[in-house]
């Protein structure tokens, strides 16, 4: 990791002001590629270091910058942080080929594919997240997913003596809090430190490659796996997947899925997206560009659905002219699980298999999984001249070894699982902390970031220290789900148990003695003195309004609390029976027996009508329509909050932590949206999306994306450039000063949208988009100047006439506050002299 070696970069890094976890955890950061001299100059084609251009420090450590007209070589450095593009090695492409002279065909095809299927028209479920061995390579061993490692994914059961789900066994690790989540908190060394916590956990169980981020861009929160991915806008998301896969990489390979226009749940394994070249490279594409060139992922996963009428795995425009000759991918592309066709028709003919082997070869899908269906064939295509060459098979192989020498994983007998060595180990089916690795402290502190107050009329929270009880009621929901084909009826009590998202690939489970819910949690973290009850029986009767205000435990209380959400059968993967939520965003929207119909709701309202002081909390992965908004005080989205969650809640109820985390999608009502799916043909995705969407047509959300209250207020002030041009290969410095301006300390949100009024490009006259974004602690009364990187390369847009990224000569303007609507400081910068043409940079 190079040295920080200007007080600037110094500022950078300091503008997350967040506290480490409980082992120091390194932080690459590289500098931006830039001209001959090294380093990437602030405004200037490159250079190494220097002052500030006519800049002056005074003792609070505030810059003044007196803009240059153009700034040169001589400025400073500028570090973008979470940057690390991957360069194959020498040494590691002559391995690479050594290996591949040394293997046979087969053992080269195995490299590119999975395990055998087994009997009865389905793969054998033993070791489904596997590759085969060979005599010198070891398989892949495959985990999902973003929240942790998911050890129950083999539907036989691999993990002993760890419990039992669905009649197959798991295993324990850290479930730390959905993406959606994570994404709310705005924090890159919180997330690099998830994704550090997570290969070092999946090195310690000897897995090697962890099938994540998800990075699928939020068009509409009906989208049943809106949970799993960071939100709406492609900045965001790329700058976040990037964080993430840096940590994950300090250990083994990650998977940057699923690539891409995939976002619709039912029906995903034939659905079509339809976008024109500009939204499929510049609205969809971006982050996967970002994560591939600013994350140097080693490994993307091509998508069930097809895009512009071809499926995804047989995609060559998707897979090879925009991944890796547009974007320079240097990794491996696998399916997702069954994703190629036939789906699962085993038993079709070996013509038509062989034909679905060629077109994904030749589109540039390097590995089937999770079987030897398609690619069975790949040697017999070889070796009969059916279209395929020995040097298509090294080509597809030598990508694959690539990402094992990369990460020290090749040799079976060796025993090396990945880099370096984690902090925890892994016995018995589940991971056994050290007390140094910090992860479960980890999992807490992301769930308290990520949390977003929506509402506090009259200061209700946090809790008064008048108060002297606390009741903590939430309804016992049934809710069915699906695995293994077998369909289990469960409950969820939303006062009492941690719910930690759907029941699809991502799930993850941790060690029951160690997870903690929302009343224990609130509980826990309350003073001493004060008394947290909840309700002795379960909340599920059509009595609920009459009886809630008569309850003990509501009826004494000086405060309730009401945990209230959406279950894993309302949203979730298709084969979960959850998938999308299309006919709108209320709880209980699912449900069909009348006595749980609504349930969630007349519990809220039932205990606003006693007129006591409370707050909503709630729990989920997408948008939840609040017909109570204006009956409440006090309403939280804690999102799916991890195994820790209970604590967090406590925590910033009472007080003890203040709210920081803001929305990363923007929360409108369900006819705000356009169209979910078509109902025949294709669907379209649209260049507007999200906020982009909301601003273009007038509409006004009920919340805007980055929102978020605290228990402190916060003024901007001092929006100051670096210079007042760029030039090609520049790097804009933005700095605006933030002061805490209330009585307690409190983290605030930075964000930075760009505008371009001169743009020949018509659809970019009329939005605004987020470039740059920083999370800062602040004490009461304390200012703090917060420096945002901005690199010319992310102001480029995907010119369909010419069909390139281009950069534009003329003013940008840039505007900075707290969310999207609340942007009070604006500055202008100028582009000149710019070649119309950022694919090399």
């Amino acid at each position: 990791m190079p040295k920080m070696n200007s007080l600037l970069s110094l500022l950078v890094l300091a503008a997350a002001s967040v506290s480490a976890p409980a082992c120091k955890l390194d932080r690459p950061t590289e500098e931006v590629a830039g001209g001959a001299g090294g380093g990437s100059a602030i405004c200037g084609a490159g250079g190494s270091g220097g002052g500030i251009d006519g800049g002056s420090i005074d003792g609070g450590g505030i810059i003044t910058v007196t803009p240059a007209a153009l700034c040169n070589a001589t400025n400073v450095t500028l570090r973008l942080p979470y940057v690390q593009p991957f360069v194959p090695k020498a040494e590691d492409l002559a391995t690479v080929q050594k290996l591949l002279t040394q293997m046979s065909l087969q053992d080269r095809a195995d490299q590119m594919r999975g395990r055998p299927w087994g009997s009865a028209g389905l793969t054998q479920m033993t070791d489904v997240e596997r590759s085969d061995d060979t005599a010198t390579v070891r398989g892949y061993r495959y985990r999902d997913a973003s929240r942790g490692m998911n050890l129950a994914e083999d539907l036989d059961g691999v993990k002993p003596n760890a419990g039992t789900w669905y009649g197959t066994k798991i295993g324990y690790s850290t479930v730390f809090p959905a993406s959606i989540a994570r994404g709310a908190a705005f924090d890159l060394d919180l997330e690099y430190a998830v994704g550090e916590a997570i290969g070092d956990e999946m090195m310690a169980a000897k897995q090697t490659l962890l099938l994540a981020p998800c990075m699928n861009l939020v068009r509409h929160p009906s989208w049943g796996r809106t949970q799993e991915n960071y939100g709406e806008d492609s900045y965001h998301m790329g700058r976040m997947a990037s964080a993430m896969v840096i940590g994950v990489q300090q250990h083994i390979t990650a998977n940057a899925k699923h690539y891409m226009l995939y976002d619709i749940e039912k029906g995903r394994d034939f659905n079509d997206m339809s976008a024109d070249e500009q939204t499929l490279r510049e609205i969809y594409g971006r982050h996967f560009r970002m994560v591939v060139q600013d994350g140097g992922v080693g490994s993307v996963m091509a998508s069930y659905n097809m895009v512009n009428g071809t499926k995804s795995v047989e995609n060559t425009h998707t897979l090879t002219d925009v991944l890796r000759t547009d974007f320079g991918f240097n990794g491996f592309v696998l399916s997702d699980w069954w994703a190629m066709n036939p789906q699962l028709k085993v038993d079709t003919d070996s013509t038509t298999l062989k034909g679905y082997a060629l077109s994904a070869m030749r589109a540039g899908l390097d590995v089937e999984l999770p079987w030897k269906l398609n690619y069975a064939y790949l040697e017999n295509l070889v070796k009969t001249g059916g279209g395929l060459t020995d040097a298509d098979i090294d080509r597809g192989a030598g990508r694959v070894l690539l990402q094992k020498v990369r990460f020290n994983s090749v040799d079976p007998q060796q025993g090396t699982w990945g880099l370096g060595q984690p902090k925890t180990t892994y016995s018995k089916g589940r991971i056994v902390y050290s007390g140094c690795d910090g992860h479960i402290d980890l999992a807490r502190r992301a769930a308290a970031e990520s949390m977003v107050l929506l509402k506090n009329a009259g200061s209700t929270l946090p809790i008064s220290p008048a108060v002297t009880k606390v009741a903590v009621v939430g309804a016992t929901v049934p809710y069915a789900t699906t695995n293994d084909g077998r369909v289990t009826q469960s409950l969820i009590n939303f006062a009492k148990d941690v719910h930690t998202g759907d029941m699809g690939s991502s799930r993850v489970f941790a060690d029951p003695a160690l997870t903690v819910g929302p009343f224990d949690g609130i509980k826990k973290m309350a003073p001493a003195g004060v008394v947290v009850e909840t309700t002795a029986a379960p909340i599920d009767t059509v009595d609920l309004a009459q009886s809630i205000g008569t309850d003990p435990a509501v009826s004494s209380a000086d405060f309730v609390v009401v945990v209230a959400g959406l279950t894993p059968g309302d949203e979730g993967e298709e084969y979960t029976l959850a998938e999308d939520r299309p006919n709108g965003f209320g709880l209980d929207i699912k449900q069909t027996d009348p006595k749980y119909i609504g349930i969630q709701n007349k519990l809220i309202e039932a205990v606003s009508a006693t007129g006591k002081p409370m707050v909503v909390v709630l729990e989920g992965g997408s948008i939840i329509d609040m017909p109570w908004l204006d009956q409440v005080p006090a309403v939280v989205m804690a999102w799916y909050g991890g195994m820790v969650v209970g604590e967090a809640m406590g925590q910033l109820l009472w007080g003890q932590k203040n709210f920081g985390g803001k929305l990363p999608l923007t929360w409108g009502r369900f006819t705000d949206y356009p169209e979910f799916k078509a109902a025949t043909g294709a669907t379209r995705a649209d260049y507007y999306l999200g906020y982009r969407y909301f601003d273009k047509f007038g509409i006004t959300p009920v919340f805007p994306f980055g929102y978020g209250l605290s228990y402190t207020t916060f003024a901007y002030s001092d929006l100051q450039l670096g210079c007042a041009t760029m030039a090609e290969g520049a790097v804009l410095p933005v700095y605006v000063n933030v002061t805490n301006t209330g009585a307690v300390a409190g983290d605030e949100v930075v964000l930075l949208f760009a505008s371009f009024p001169n743009s020949t490009a018509a659809r970019r006259t009329t939005i605004k988009e987020l470039k740059g974004f920083a999370r800062v602690s602040l004490d009461p009364g304390e200012t703090k100047q917060v420096a945002i990187p901005v690199r010319l390369k992310d102001l480029d847009y995907y010119d369909q006439t010419l069909s390139k990224w281009v950069v534009e000569d003329g003013p940008v303007i840039f505007e900075v506050g707290g969310s999207s609507t609340n942007l009070p400081l604006t500055a202008t910068v100028n582009v000149v002299g710019y070649t119309k043409d950022s694919s090399n940079y």
